[in-house]
């Protein structure tokens, strides 16, 4: 299993995060992606300083996306997304011990569909070379099999999209937004960290690396600026998980020289 301490003393070895792909080979889908995500109107209003919330409110599903049991325990990556997804950088590959041991007891006989997928990043930084995707595969069947789930692998001819086209990573504190599915909103990475109690050095971690594919050349990279910032969305269940979440995204975006800004709302109320 990968030590978080290695991931720290490695830097994190981001340039394999995603080492499967040719960015060169589909650089005119990445032009119409990132043109597409230009006239995404949550992105427009997040370019105009508007309060994110107000156009959520605004999507016709977006109260209701708040109501589906998210069924997946999936990847990040926002090409993965087999249904309602709760998701980490490869499914928790990265974990620590200690943090695992948490996952693992917030997902035991929880009725999940675990995925792997193939080119998957994080499981290239956990066991770097040739037989990433086949590492991930293991650690993710074995995931599956000792917390009492479901385990299926997921292929490129299933992914949304051929390229990285996240425009943002959501923090997602709730563990009941469907963000995923949800029409009109933009290109995402989902980190579900929050959620599940890991630890603050573990978010911090993961959303540094997904920052840096959307920030590397296997995504839109430089088109990333001032102007064009990558966004952390926090979604979060109450006010005190918004504070201690947006404090944490402002830490890590302060890191990347104003590419990379923090929007935050409350999601809305469970019906019950």
């Amino acid at each position: 299993m990968f030590n978080e301490n290695n991931m720290c003393n490695n830097k994190l070895k981001l340039e394999v995060m995603d080492k499967h792909d040719n960015h060169n080979n589909h650089e005119e889908l990445f032009n119409q992606e990132w043109a597409k995500s230009q006239e995404n109107t949550i992105v427009q209003a997040l370019k105009a300083g508007e309060k994110i919330e107000e156009k959520l409110f605004e999507l016709p599903g977006f109260q209701k996306a708040f109501d589906h049991e998210l069924t997946c325990l999936e990847c990040s990556d926002g090409r993965i997304c087999s249904g309602p997804k709760i998701a980490l950088a490869g499914q928790g590959i990265l974990l620590g011990l200690e943090d695992l041991a948490i996952l693992e007891k917030a997902i035991k006989d929880k009725g999940l569909t675990i995925t792997g997928h193939e080119n998957c990043g994080a499981a290239g930084i956990a066991h770097p070379g040739e037989h990433s995707d086949y590492h991930g595969y293991e650690y993710t069947k074995e995931l599956a099999s000792s917390t009492g789930n479901t385990y299926r692998e997921v292929h490129h001819d299933e992914f949304k999209c051929a390229v990285h086209n996240e425009r943002a990573l959501v923090l997602e504190g709730t563990g009941r937004f469907d963000v995923a599915n949800l029409e009109g909103f933009p290109g995402q990475f989902i980190s579900s960290a929050s959620h599940f109690g890991l630890s603050a050095e573990y978010q911090k971690t993961e959303a540094k690396a997904l920052i840096n594919i959307a920030l590397g050349s296997h995504s839109f990279g430089e088109r990333f600026d001032e102007e064009n910032p990558f966004y952390l969305i926090v979604s979060a269940k109450d006010a005190e998980q918004l504070e201690v979440t947006t404090k944490l995204a402002e830490e890590v975006a302060a890191e990347f020289d104003g590419r990379v800004k923090v929007s935050s709302f409350i999601a809305p109320k469970e019906v019950i």
